[in-house]
């Protein structure tokens, strides 16, 4: 008779259990064993100022970055060589609140991410009405001047070449010492509506010219539609100056 032993239920469960705690329980291990290190936040902000400086489109003497940080405060990467790589500014422009992924490498190995915030500031000589501009008003060289200004906060398009202006007109009032925004301006009415005008009918090999009436008003450059007082036909022509439009064939 061959005797067999049998283990009782509970043995059995009690060794699964065993194991279950083996393999599961958490070890808990310090900063030390792990061979950790903290980054150093003070890197990453000067990292991250010189990202900006390099990237931006300002000239570097125009610029004042300020208000930087970095989140979250503390960060903890293994041990090795660090370096950093910023993507660019979530709102796409380098001017005002900036905010950038950091990617922290350990080794050249990605690690962790953060997010790093700054202010960029920006300083122009922006385009100004020296005495006021009224509405309809061509502006010349005496109307304007240029003042140093932060453009982070200017609400629109403005000038900082008085070329780009000169000769143009004021669509509305701009009180002396206000921004001229691009909004603001226009370019002359050149041809008014019933002003007589040369139609002129250009091809490479022969020119026509005939007169002919405005039949809207037109700024230089527009296409506007002018009556040929010969043919009473209304045709499309080009604005060139008070009393000229052409037409190309």
């Amino acid at each position: 008779m061959i005797s067999q032993k049998v283990k009782s239920p509970f043995f059995i469960i009690s060794f699964f259990l065993g194991l279950i705690f083996l393999f599961h329980t958490p070890v808990c291990l310090s900063s030390q064993d792990l061979k950790t290190q903290l980054v150093d936040e003070g890197i990453i902000k000067k990292r991250f100022k010189a990202f900006l400086m390099a990237n931006s489109p300002w000239d570097k003497g125009e610029m004042e970055i300020s208000d930087l940080k970095v989140l979250p405060k503390n960060i903890w990467v293994p041990q090795g060589t660090l370096s950093f790589k910023f993507s660019e500014p979530r709102s796409g422009q380098f001017l005002g609140k900036v905010s950038s992924l950091v990617t922290i490498l350990v080794n050249g190995k990605p690690c962790r991410r953060a997010r790093a915030c700054a202010y960029i500031e920006c300083f122009k000589r922006v385009i100004c009405a020296k005495n006021g501009l009224i509405r309809g008003q061509l502006i010349g060289p005496r109307d304007i001047s240029l003042v140093r200004m932060p453009i982070s906060k200017l609400k629109s398009r403005f000038f900082d070449d008085p070329n780009a202006i000169l000769g143009l007109q004021a669509k509305r009032t701009v009180r002396p010492g206000q921004v001229i925004y691009a909004s603001s301006i226009s370019k002359p009415l050149l041809v008014k509506r019933g002003n007589k005008v040369l139609i002129v009918a250009k091809s490479p090999t022969i020119e026509i010219t005939c007169p002919g009436v405005a039949v809207e008003n037109g700024r230089l450059g527009d296409f506007v539609r002018v009556k040929n007082i010969q043919t009473k036909r209304v045709i499309i022509a080009r604005v060139r100056d008070s009393h000229t439009v052409y037409v190309n064939f």
